[in-house]
């Protein structure tokens, strides 16, 4: 059965150099024989500026935020995937603003157990993986941003696959023209297909 992989670009720059990695790779890993859904996050239409802490989701037994807006069936569908892909260029030693409101709004696919003191969610089974580019080190750069990914992907009990490209050029035809970066990102493609 072919893997279902969803990519979650934060990156407001539509061609930007994330954007362009994102297309190498999901070329590649449809090539592999993975049905790939990109959804551009960067541009929804939110009601609320990330999550909120309402705690409404806390307080029914589905495992989706009750914020009635464009990312709220975005949330609800990340479990019927096999990889979740975050894809941001690094902005001030984090990820977009962007990427952040949907990540944050994430909390809501997760219940706090009491009696066993931990976390329940329906993420289960997944592979994240990490997308990302920056103009410096990764250092002082990616290294950070990988830690906060991969905090997340602990929580959920889940292994973060990473693809990340430091000194990346601020001129994006500049960057469209790396054809080791291009290499790098169709092997990543073709190995979250498998």
């Amino acid at each position: 059965m072919a893997k279902k992989i969803v990519v979650l670009c934060g990156s407001p720059r539509k061609k930007g150099n994330t954007n362009t990695m994102v297309k190498w790779f999901a070329e590649a890993a449809r090539e592999a024989g993975a049905k790939v859904k990109i959804i551009d996050v960067a541009h929804l239409k939110y009601k609320v500026n990330g999550c909120i802490a309402c705690m409404g989701c806390k307080k029914w037994d589905k495992y989706q935020c009750v914020i009635e807006d464009e990312a709220t069936p975005i949330l609800a569908s990340l479990p019927r995937y096999d990889v979740i892909v975050f894809a941001t260029p690094v902005y001030f030693f984090g990820p977009t603003a962007q990427l952040k409101l949907i990540l944050d709004r994430m909390y809501s696919l997760f219940k706090y157990d009491e009696k066993t003191g931990e976390f329940v969610h329906h993420l289960g089974g997944k592979t994240f993986a990490l997308i990302a580019t920056s103009g410096g080190p990764r250092e002082s750069c990616l290294n950070p941003l990988e830690k906060t990914f991969s905090e997340i992907a602990r929580l959920t009990g889940l292994e973060l696959k990473c693809l990340v490209e430091p000194f990346s050029s601020f001129d994006t035809n500049e960057f469209k023209k790396k054809k080791d970066v291009k290499k790098k990102a169709a092997a990543f493609g073709k190995k979250l297909a498998r």
